[in-house]
């Protein structure tokens, strides 16, 4: 047997009704097979004994506990009786001994909570901001004075009673529907919340005081857009420099970029997560903006090869497109690969700085990186001044290293890049070239290295690497942490910049 096991391929040297939990997983999902008489580890036959026996049980038990139907058939590899059993995709939730399971990736889980919520109603064609709010709060109850603002400034019209209903705002008993609860004035939705932090330093544990100021923010959609990008602009640094016929505005992240990565966090965020809220954190040298639920789907953001190409898949399809009607959101899904380009076209990103996305089954993170950071004044001008357009795409003016103080004494002019000290070896390469847009765990890192041994993994990659000050750890202050995960330093994206240059 040469295929290996996957999202909906099984093997097992011997059946155990325990196995009923994985045909029940695969029924959730999108089908799968199971054999049995195949060893797992070499995909050798080994057999099954009384492999008529099973030949009766196996399809009686799937019958009887699930009330689905299974093909289940005798094979014959290498001389030895192996039993394939093939599970179609179910279209209705199957539970098995009560409870439901579902396959994702080559585990099998056991859905609870938010996630069996969220699957109960995709099988039964439900979405969550589309069913009425729980409560039954009555639309006359509540006003909508900041969405029709918004949407007449975008469409040049006023909205109606008619559009009100027509794009799922209300039912026609004239109930909230979650879309409609989370866009009126005073949302009744608790958990539609923002936290917002402005941290000391570079992590949460930086000093004796360790945040600046905090503020929680709770109501409509539109006001906590509102309110989050009046947080973050109250804390990020404006400047300018004039010269003789112009003026250079000095930003410390792109205004639509922060617009943007907060519009996906309130529109894509799992609501079924009752008691969480979207997080917005600054730190001197970052914006991380995260938001509850991971990536529709069984996959993570960072397993992408190309993060700009992700395909386009909405967890609240009403709310999204209510977001596009007021011309907030681009309908063709085009988000991520606008981050990415307003960080590239930015004249003043002398360190070639660029965002970064990752995601787990819980939570999905933007880190933004603040363009300013670490650079003196005189560099910045002297970017500038050195061309009419800012800083050519080929060449980087500046080095920037991450300290708590920015140098105090600035060189008079912007230094040309140095050869990087010490010289990036093969391993070191590699790694960096793994985590250029994205930031990884060791485990993910295994995969995507196609490495086996964690500890040649750590000993001959990662920690050559953090000592020479191209990778850090995203949770410096809890080095072995299981959220842990590694990306790259301004010094190892200049590093990586040279040689792929070179």
């Amino acid at each position: 047997m040469k295929r290996e096991e996957s999202q909906n391929v099984e093997y097992k040297e011997s059946w155990h009704d325990k196995y009923l939990e994985w045909i029940c997983g695969y029924a959730n999902a999108k089908g799968g097979t199971l054999y049995i008489g195949i060893e797992d580890g070499t995909k050798k036959p080994v057999g099954v004994k009384d492999p008529n026996k099973l030949m009766e049980n196996i399809p009686n038990s799937i019958r009887n506990t699930m009330g689905i139907v299974a093909d289940v058939s005798l094979l014959k590899k290498q001389g030895k009786a192996v039993i394939r059993i093939k599970v179609p995709a179910s279209s209705f939730p199957v539970s098995y001994q009560g409870r439901f399971h579902y396959r994702t990736g080559a585990v099998k889980m056991l859905l609870t909570d938010p996630s069996l919520t969220q699957f109960l109603m995709e099988k039964s064609g439900q979405q969550w901001d589309c069913i009425s709010c729980f409560g039954g709060h009555r639309a006359f109850d509540f006003t909508f004075i900041a969405l029709k603002n918004l949407y007449e400034k975008a469409n040049g019209m006023k909205m109606t009673k008619e559009d009100i209903l027509s794009f799922g705002l209300v039912t026609e008993t004239g109930v909230l529907t979650n879309t409609g609860a989370l866009l009126v004035d005073e949302s009744p939705i608790r958990h539609s919340r923002v936290f917002c932090t402005r941290w000391n330093g570079l992590s949460m544990t930086a000093g004796v005081m360790d945040a600046a100021d905090d503020q929680e923010y709770s109501g409509g959609l539109l006001q906590l857009l509102k309110y989050a990008e009046d947080f973050v602009r109250s804390h990020s640094r404006r400047a300018w420099h004039k010269r003789p016929t112009d003026r250079v505005n000095f930003r410390e992240y792109p205004e639509r970029s922060i617009q943007e990565m907060l519009i996906n966090g309130f529109v894509h965020r799992d609501y079924l997560e009752t008691g969480s809220e979207v997080h917005v954190d600054i730190f001197d040298d970052r914006i991380e903006i995260t938001s509850p639920g991971g990536m529709p789907g069984d996959r993570k953001v960072q397993e992408y090869a190309n993060i700009r190409q992700i395909p386009s898949r909405r967890r609240n399809k009403c709310l999204a497109d209510m977001f596009e009607r007021l011309d907030l959101m681009e309908r063709k899904g085009s988000g991520f690969k606008k981050l990415y380009e307003d960080y590239e076209k930015l004249a003043v990103n002398l360190g070639k700085r660029m965002p970064i996305l990752e995601s787990e089954s819980n939570y999905f993170r933007v880190t933004l990186p603040n363009l300013l950071y670490g650079f003196t004044d005189e560099q910045l001008v002297a970017a500038v001044d050195d061309s009419p357009y800012g800083v050519p795409k080929d060449r980087v003016k500046a080095v920037a290293t991450y300290h708590d103080t920015p140098p105090v004494t600035p060189p008079v002019t912007p230094p040309v890049t140095p050869p990087v000290t010490p010289p990036v070896d093969e391993k070191q390469k590699r790694l960096m070239l793994v985590l250029k847009n994205t930031a990884l765990g060791t485990s993910e890192l295994l995969k995507a290295m196609h490495i086996r041994d964690r500890n040649y993994l750590r000993e001959g990659y990662i920690r050559p690497t953090l000592r020479a000050g191209f990778i850090e750890q995203t949770r410096p202050d809890i080095k072995h942490s299981k959220l842990q995960k590694y990306r790259l330093t301004e010094k190892g994206r200049i590093a990586l910049a040279q040689m792929e240059r070179q």
